[in-house]
């Protein structure tokens, strides 16, 4: 398993550790340029809290990744800067679980209310659309990194032209970012075609790599999902189905 937690040492400072089977590799980083990094969790000394600065971060990162205290995981910054990969990823794992637990049961809560909003968009911005369930999923599998695969409509630029059906993306690790698709959104959809028959399908799931391929159908249309991930529970599983079974009328 790969993955970097951030530890908020000082008001100024935080340590940045990337754990994975080989190695681990730690820097001590200007606490303006965590946003810019790759983080999968977040941890920050309970005496910071009341540091403008510190909770402005917080409250900005938490829609990203798990954000604990210091106390709340009993990891103070000089523990964090010496503790081995498989203690880590104990405790990240259990952060991890613990923030998508939370995400599945909000969106449980407000299903009816995100159906409603994103069938709104699926007939004129089918972008946003996307881009919305990208952070839903994404929020909801405790993904490392997502990729969502679809159809869309190229509009024709001329009287005498017709709309086009292309292949397009949405992929990111913190972000998403919209893609026109070409030859591997083609092949890649195709290789999954006999998956398409249910509005959710876990096409392929590699426990070891954490690879996780959801086939799904919207409103008749295929919808090919591919996430880097920590885990698979029930009720992941559950809540997803839930969603796609909503968006499919």
């Amino acid at each position: 398993m790969e993955f970097s937690v951030a530890h908020i040492k000082s008001d100024n400072q935080f340590i940045y550790r990337t754990f994975n089977t080989e190695n681990v590799e730690t820097k001590i980083i200007d606490l303006g340029e965590l946003s810019d990094l790759e983080v999968q969790a977040l941890i920050y000394e309970d005496s910071l809290y009341e540091n403008d600065e510190v909770k402005e971060i917080i409250s900005e990162q938490a829609k990203f990744f798990p954000i604990r205290s210091s106390a709340e995981v009993n990891l103070a910054s000089e523990k964090f800067e010496k503790l081995d990969n498989d203690s880590m990823e104990s405790i990240f794992k259990k952060m991890n679980s613990n923030w998508t637990l939370q995400n599945n049961i909000t969106l449980l809560e407000e299903l009816f209310t995100v159906i409603t909003h994103l069938n709104k968009l699926w007939p004129n911005d089918r972008t946003t659309f996307f881009e919305e369930l990208w952070f839903i999923l994404k929020s909801n599998l405790g993904a490392k990194e997502l990729k969502i695969i679809f159809n869309d409509i190229e509009l024709a630029k001329k009287e005498t032209e017709k709309n086009k059906l292309i292949k397009a993306r949405i992929e990111g690790k913190k972000l998403p970012h919209p893609f026109t698709g070409g030859e591997f959104e083609d092949k890649v959809m195709g290789h999954y075609e006999k998956e398409f028959g249910q509005e959710f399908t876990i096409a392929e799931f590699n426990q070891e790599k954490g690879e996780l391929v959801l086939a799904c159908m919207i409103k008749k249309s295929p919808v090919l999902i591919m996430a880097k991930v920590y885990e698979i529970s029930r009720i992941q599983k559950a809540v997803l189905k839930s969603l796609f079974d909503g968006l499919s009328f």
